[in-house]
């Protein structure tokens, strides 16, 4: 019994990080489902009154509305990682396990950036057709191209360095 709640609970009897991470996640699926499936199941045929050929679901300022609030919560939630980031690590060393963990955080941050500032310059502004309406805003295209790219381009790192990382034991045994 004792080592299912050490499992679950710190020293100081709080929930692990792994515990409230897991939780978190949960209700934000949670969140998404609800809000999705009822974005399609209420009012999603609604006729657009402008133009009777397109849709205007009833509930669109929904799914906006928790988007702007998952992006608004995950931004605060990087600036207050950072910041508790930043004050613990003038007690810890700036190498763990061998790894330089400042020298990796500035390279990390670094490289989202550079991935991020030529997704933009580098992005498409080529107008496009919305509701038979050209859209033309060229910062506006080239802010949705750098997201699309820059989210294609970290994903493709990642499952590379997880693929790395996987084949760690077999470069090993060659070795």
């Amino acid at each position: 019994m004792r080592e299912r709640y050490l499992m679950k609970h710190d020293k100081r009897g709080r929930l692990s990080a792994e515990k409230i991470s897991t939780r978190v996640l949960y209700v934000l699926l949670l969140a998404a489902v609800v809000v999705f499936a009822a974005f399609y199941a209420i009012g999603f045929s609604q006729p657009f009154e402008e133009n009777p050929n397109f849709n205007e679901p009833l509930l669109t300022n929904a799914v906006l509305l928790l988007m702007a609030l998952l992006l608004l919560g995950t931004l605060a939630t990087a600036v207050w990682a950072v910041l508790v980031s930043r004050r613990m690590s003038r007690d810890v060393y700036a190498e763990e396990n061998g790894i330089k963990t400042k020298r990796m955080a500035m390279l990390i941050a670094a490289s989202t950036f550079v991935v991020m500032v030529l997704s933009f310059v580098l992005g498409s502004s080529k107008p496009l057709l919305i509701n038979a309406t050209p859209f033309t805003d060229v910062f506006w295209l080239k802010t949705a191209d750098m997201f699309v790219w820059s989210s294609v381009i970290m994903l493709v790192v990642a499952l590379v360095a997880v693929a790395y990382g996987y084949t760690r034991y077999y470069r090993k045994e060659k070795q």
